[in-house]
Formats: C-alpha cells, structure tokens, sequence
C-alpha cells in the first residue's frame, strides 16, 4: 500500500468512528438521566416508578425520561391508580448539567411569583 493509499483508508475509516462517538455518548446520557430518574424519585418505596420511554436529542444533549407511577387506589375503587411521570435532563458532551421533573405536578418546579408590588 503505497502513502496516499493509506492516507486515503485512514480518513475513511476515521468518518464512521466520528459519527459513533456521537451514538455512544446518546446511549450513555439517555441512560445517566434513567438512573438519576429512579434515584431522585421521592417516593420509591410507596410508588415505584417504572421507566417507559425516552427521547433524546441530537448527540443527547436534552434527554426525557418518562414512565408511570403505581399510586394506591382511592376508595371506592381497589385497582391502583397510574400516574405519568417524566424528568428532563441536559448534558454537556456526557456530563449532566440540570436535572428536574416534569411530571407529577408536584414534583416539577413551580414558576417564580411576581411581586405585588410592581
């Protein structure tokens, strides 16, 4: 294999390496935010959370786990009551730099109030 042979297969081979180092660090944010998910849940022990889905965006920038929450039944009924449950998480390349609910109502973050006095 003469030098621009060579040349030629190494920037070849290096395009797809690029394009999977992106892959690789999605896979690893979208699950770094699962686990922060079911870390940060406060109620684990009385409504376990199962993670049903994801998304994420371009390189996994801004990931969004959702899944539902089994509360107990309130009476009169005896079937459990599902609820949604979903977290937002953003990185920088693959550390994580927010994290917060965005469902139930009372784990997201409520707005700031504006003064009455303006």
């Amino acid at each position: 294999m003469n030098h621009r042979t060579r040349r030629l297969f190494f920037l070849l081979f290096s395009i797809p390496l690029a394009y999977l180092a992106g892959c690789t660090s999605y896979y690893k944010n979208v699950e770094a935010c699962k686990e922060k998910a079911r870390a940060d849940y406060p109620d684990a022990a009385s409504a376990p959370l199962k993670i049903t889905g994801s998304g994420a965006s371009y390189h996994g920038s801004r990931v969004v786990v959702h899944g539902t929450i089994q509360n107990p039944p309130k009476p009169p009924s005896t079937k459990p009551v599902m609820g949604a449950a979903a977290a937002e998480c953003t990185f920088s390349e693959t550390s994580m730099t927010g994290f917060q609910w965005l469902a139930p109502a009372r784990l997201a973050p409520k707005p700031p109030v504006a003064d009455a006095d303006e």
